[in-house]
């Protein structure tokens, strides 16, 4: 079962699918390995640990329920249901990923579309 991500706002903007990162209407968009996020074209995104999704600052761009140790992140809205999802492609090898900054306890200066296309 897939997991809503939500801005700062409490906006679902898509989907957690596993390791694989979705748009709210199902296609893939990029997927987590290791706790980093990169694109299927091997473009490093950020980093994905304790529900957040943190750009390549640090800084939290969204959430999924339950993240903890980020900014405090407002009453969600209710979640549409997830589409049914059509398989994703295998991700590639992805490069090394730099090193993550620390944790912040800020919210991105950056939306959740500018995050997602690297």
């Amino acid at each position: 079962m897939a997991t809503a991500i939500y801005t700062p706002s409490g906006t679902v903007v898509g989907w957690l699918d596993g390791k694989v990162v979705r748009e709210l209407s199902g296609q893939h968009r990029a997927f987590v390995q290791n706790d980093n996020v990169f694109t299927y074209q091997g473009i490093h995104l950020g980093t994905f640990k304790n529900g957040y999704f943190r750009d390549r600052s640090g800084h939290a761009v969204a959430f999924i329920p339950g993240a903890q140790g980020g900014p405090l992140p407002p009453l969600p809205a209710l979640a549409p249901l997830s589409p049914l999802f059509p398989l994703a492609p295998l991700p590639p090898l992805p490069p090394l990923p730099p090193l993550p900054p620390l944790p912040s306890l800020s919210w991105s200066d950056h939306d959740w579309e500018v995050y997602i296309r690297g």
